[in-house]
């Protein structure tokens, strides 16, 4: 149901972020299968399975009604029960859940972007029309907005990187912000599809063999956040918040390239009709020229990410200002951010 707080009814823009997740389920999804089945996914096991079974969903008890009222909700298949399980917050996912993810990750990006070349029509009207770019700081005041920028300052400070870099990421980060509340997009390329917006360790549920080891299957959770944006986005945000991988800066290529390799490998099955487009130079260059432009996204979700859990109840509503206390972070927090940092250096994304 749709949140009992009136401050994060506006916070959240649930008018529209309520809509966005339903139609995912009743509107999307089936234009997806229904691609796939097109193009010859013949196996229950080949048809993308990354979304929980939706019931049925509503805005109101009166069918007159537009907007979401306390009335709204959205009923969907318990995944704990069905034997899903959310990973650790704060411990993420190692190496091999991690690829594991971006092979079906890349699957989810794949199916929209051969419908946007091959049904045009379709992807407008079964898809595009979803994919409403919002701001989602524009519910925030002013004094909140502030009190967040001079908490990243202060914590890109705390991380210990040299001066120059430190002026320089909060300069992006400002960048970011303002491209944001413009509602900027990315430059359209073949890499722009249906973005998820917020992958993170909590917004995915996995089920593992009966070793408890390896996974079998997955799914995303909270779809609000959908966009039309660089594919680029989802990839690195991803990595760089739920990756528990000591060596990330020098085993990040290696993510890039096996995310890579299976959208390559989905969009010839798609039968794209210039698979050549899809290159590992060229989603690189995509890479470089994305990359920027999502760090602000990062920055802010790290301090949520790893945050203390005895710091958050899980199932309250919280002010957004409880995201400023410094008491919610510890060392860990500090060092996954001058890592995430340094990357943005060594790759001269800022």
């Amino acid at each position: 149901m749709r949140p009992s707080s009136e401050e994060f009814l506006e916070i959240f823009q649930i008018d529209t972020t309520f809509v966005k997740e339903a139609a995912v389920y009743l509107k999307i999804v089936p234009t997806l299968l229904a691609l796939q089945r097109e193009q010859g996914y013949d196996g229950e096991g080949e048809l993308i399975d990354v979304f929980c079974r939706c019931y049925n969903a509503r805005v109101s008890l009166d069918p007159s009604v537009e907007k979401v009222d306390q009335d709204g909700v959205m009923l969907f298949e318990n995944l704990k029960l069905a034997g899903y399980v959310t990973a650790d917050r704060r411990q993420g996912f190692n190496r091999e859940q991690a690829r594991y993810v971006l092979q079906k990750l890349a699957l989810f990006h794949a199916i929209p972007i051969a419908l946007r070349y091959l049904k045009p029509e379709v992807f407008e009207a079964g898809i595009h029309k979803y994919l409403v770019k919002i701001d989602i700081d524009a519910g925030l005041s002013a004094e909140t907005l502030r009190q967040m920028m001079d908490v990243f300052r202060q914590d890109i400070v705390r991380t210990g990187v040299e001066r120059g870099l430190a002026d320089r990421a909060y300069a992006q980060i400002n960048e970011c912000h303002r491209r944001q509340a413009q509602l900027i997009s990315d430059q359209l390329t073949v890499y722009c599809t249906m973005l998820h917006n917020d992958l993170w360790v909590n917004n995915m549920m996995i089920k593992y063999d009966p070793t408890g080891k390896i996974p079998c299957s997955l799914k995303f959770v909270d779809f609000q956040l959908i966009q039309m944006d660089s594919l680029v986005r989802d990839v690195i945000f991803f990595i760089i918040t739920s990756v528990n991988d000591p060596e990330l800066e020098t085993q990040l290529d290696g993510y890039f390239e096996c995310y890579f390799q299976q959208l390559a490998a989905n969009m010839e099955r798609l039968q794209f009709p210039n698979p050549e487009h899809f290159t590992l130079e060229s989603f690189r260059e995509e890479i470089d020229r994305v990359a920027p432009y999502e760090l602000y996204h990062i920055v802010s979700m790290l301090r949520v990410v790893l945050a203390r859990k005895e710091s958050i109840p899980d199932q309250s509503e919280q002010d957004a200002a409880l995201f400023f206390n410094d008491n919610l972070v510890e060392e860990d927090y500090y060092r996954r951010l001058e890592v995430t940092l340094r990357i943005y250096d060594q790759r001269g994304w800022i």
